[in-house]
């Protein structure tokens, strides 16, 4: 019976058209008992086993049917064979996209919508995650987040550039992270995250990258930790 419902038969049709293949001719009441299909569905189960090509009506005088040859049935796998096929080479070349996209290690965007997207991209940090802010925007759910993760243990640091133009945004983070330190920055905005990741924005080529690259993560974390290590505190 499970064989019939992967070719696309309801539980009720399934053993209708059993029944009719075991006993070859049979009235609806017939049918009915043999099936365990309740009389009241039993026409509307025939009409589309007759639709799908499973069943024939013989025009007796009390109508009877049988089953159709099974060399439908064979057709029908045939088909889906063939649909599952097409599937199969869709989900292939699907992969091949997946695969470059993830073994990809550099991503690239372009304006304040590639930086956003790629700020989604970053991976949830599970041990650290070290910024290098330009304009330290206090998005309310950016804040959030970072007092989710400071409250979690995960170990965040920001080297932040300090100037009038930033000030009152430091001082919304500052609400959250205590430690904030200065650097001085021309226009750059980075993260590092778990030895894994590195983005940089670039802020006057209006370009932000996605590195993934372990060696790079590694190297780009000791660099920050040396400065932040010298760098002045925020109070």
């Amino acid at each position: 019976m499970e064989i019939y419902e992967e070719l696309g038969l309801t539980k009720n049709e399934s053993k209708v058209y059993e029944a009719l293949v075991r006993f070859g001719k049979l009235g609806s009441g017939e049918l009915s008992r043999e099936s365990k299909v309740s009389y009241s569905k039993i026409y509307i189960v025939l009409d589309s086993l007759i639709n799908k090509g499973f069943v024939k009506v013989i025009p007796e005088k009390s109508k009877k049917f049988i089953p159709s040859d099974p060399e439908s049935l064979v057709k029908l796998i045939e088909e889906k064979e063939i649909r599952l096929k097409e599937a199969k080479d869709k989900a292939r070349e699907m992969k091949k996209f997946y695969d470059v996209k993830n073994k990809n290690p550099v991503i690239m965007e372009l304006g304040r919508d590639g930086f956003y997207k790629i700020v989604k991209d970053i991976k949830k940090p599970e041990r650290y995650d070290y910024n290098i802010k330009w304009n330290s925007d206090p998005k309310p759910e950016w804040l959030f987040r970072r007092e989710v993760r400071l409250k979690e243990g995960k170990d965040i640091r920001d080297l932040v550039r300090y100037d009038k133009e930033t000030e009152k945004n430091v001082k919304e983070w500052l609400k959250v992270t205590k430690d904030i330190r200065k650097i001085e920055n021309e226009g750059v905005a980075m993260s590092i995250t778990d030895d894994e990741e590195v983005m940089i924005s670039l802020i006057k080529s209006n370009v932000t990258l996605l590195l993934k690259d372990k060696p790079f993560a590694k190297i780009m974390k000791k660099l920050f930790l040396a400065y932040y290590e010298k760098a002045e505190k925020i109070k």
